[in-house]
């Protein structure tokens, strides 16, 4: 699971309260973490070469410039380009380390569960070169170096981000406790980058460990971490302990299997983009999301946050998300007849396997981009002289409009002026200003694009370039 700056964008967080006790969560830097980021830094892995902590990042530069073509960071270059180790697969790493005595080893698990991107990497020559580093660098004076700024990351996380959490919500709702022992570690110098992982020592619990990205610093390099977006993390992640785990119980997977795979058919390019790869992931992100609309319901926030969330996840193409809301309410209200979600499971499946046939109708229904007049869609010889093109829809549409920039920016945006709809309004036409020799993009986003029946465009990216 890969993820950039943003907290939706995350990759999976697991995060949790210490099986509901009221011991309470302790927010920590953990050095093998930093050590992992930092080696995969000058390894120059994009991911984990962000500089929002632009002191931090400078320190690293300064520190550790002398080793940036040290044995561990060539060896991270060959491997990283031959096995795909990025993203959550460093991280997992990182979280499958023991360290004592100064030394880090590889911890025994009951069920290996470090990600599979490492199966065909010598693992035994990366834990002996790290260890290697560890001591050439004298990382741990590098560690000790930033001990106050980790403890104000900490600090701060512990009071802006945990103070009004309600860990006992959690219990209620779902009618059980956790089993796992759980912690947060503050990535310092991941960026933007959040990942959950998972490990099982021998003879001990299940660990639920969440790695949370930092992005924001004031002009002094102090972390700052904004309530409204890192408290949403914790409270939607830490429903993943809950509800994941169902899905593999009894045949629940073989039940829900057809209509799982047909709605994500329908969304897979949504889903893929936020890196939810199966349709297993995706069933469990929806409910997740549904559950973070009840915490907010149940814990009084105003209507105005619970409907911006609900919005947020339809943006987000989770379409179903205010029915399932609803279900959960059912849930909720006969705890007589439903004293945990596993006992309500069933009508959970039944709401997928009736949501399946809807879901094929909407897709059926819903508008989309026929070609373009002058053809210049996907080309790269498009004349620059040309002043207005045409959308072609395949049905009539309404008289609202969406366009966004694309990736690439402002200068690579070619619409001028929007003349208005043509041809019984199944065409749009626009005015343009184009360069030679030129690569332009824009993007015909689903918010206010619909047809005439009120379903929805399907986004489309127009890609061209200039001769």
């Amino acid at each position: 699971m890969i993820w950039i700056k943003k907290l939706w964008t995350l990759i999976v967080l697991f995060i949790s309260v210490l099986n509901f006790s009221q011991e309470k969560l302790i927010p920590k830097v953990d050095e093998r973490v930093e050590i992992v980021s930092i080696v995969f830094r000058l390894a120059g892995a994009k991911e984990y070469s962000q500089d929002y902590n632009k002191k931090y990042v400078a320190d690293i530069n300064t520190y550790f410039d002398a080793y940036k073509n040290s044995e561990i960071v060539e060896f991270i270059k060959e491997n990283r380009n031959k096995n795909g180790l990025g993203y959550d697969a460093v991280m997992s790493m990182a979280l499958h380390l023991s360290f004592k005595n100064g030394k880090f080893s590889q911890i025994k698990e009951k069920v290996n569960s470090l990600d599979k991107r490492w199966e065909k990497v010598d693992k035994k020559q990366f834990v002996s070169l790290l260890n290697q580093f560890y001591k050439n660098t004298n990382f741990q004076q590098f560690f000790n170096n930033h001990s106050a700024d980790y403890k104000n990351a900490e600090d701060k996380y512990q009071t802006t981000i945990l103070s009004d959490f309600n860990q006992d919500w959690y219990s209620k709702f779902y009618g059980k406790k956790a089993n796992e022992d759980y912690n947060i570690i503050l990535g310092y110098g991941n960026g933007g980058g959040n990942y959950g992982i998972k490990t099982h020592p021998k003879n001990q619990k299940e660990n639920v460990n969440a790695v949370v990205g930092i992005w924001s610093f004031d002009k002094d390099g102090s972390t700052i971490f904004d309530k409204n977006e890192f408290q949403p993390l914790l409270i939607h992640e830490f429903n993943h302990s809950f509800i994941n785990y169902i899905l593999e119980m009894d045949d629940n997977k073989s039940k829900l299997e057809n209509s799982g795979k047909i709605i994500y058919e329908l969304v897979k390019e949504d889903m893929e983009s936020q890196a939810y790869g199966n349709w297993e992931t995706m069933i469990n992100e929806s409910l997740v999301r549904a559950a973070v609309i009840h915490y907010m319901m149940d814990n009084k926030y105003s209507q105005k946050d619970i409907d911006e969330e609900i919005s947020i996840q339809e943006k987000r193409k989770f379409l179903w998300i205010k029915d399932l809301v609803e279900l959960l309410e059912k849930f909720d209200n006969n705890r007589k007849q439903y004293p945990t979600l596993e006992s309500f499971y069933p009508e959970i499946i039944s709401f997928y396997n009736q949501l399946a046939p809807k879901m094929i109708i909407y897709e059926k229904n819903r508008p989309k981009v026929l070609s373009i007049s002058p053809d210049i869609w996907n080309k790269n010889d498009v004349d620059p002289t040309i002043k207005e093109i045409t959308i072609n829809f395949d049905r009539e549409m309404i008289e609202k409009v969406s366009i966004n920039m694309g990736e690439s920016g402002k200068e690579h945006f070619p619409l001028q002026k929007l003349e208005g709809f043509v041809n019984g309004h199944k065409g749009l036409k626009l005015l343009t200003d184009m360069k030679p020799n030129t690569e332009y993009e824009f993007v015909l986003t689903d918010q206010s694009f619909k047809s005439k029946e009120g379903y929805p465009l399907k986004q489309t990216v127009i890609k061209f370039k200039t001769k």
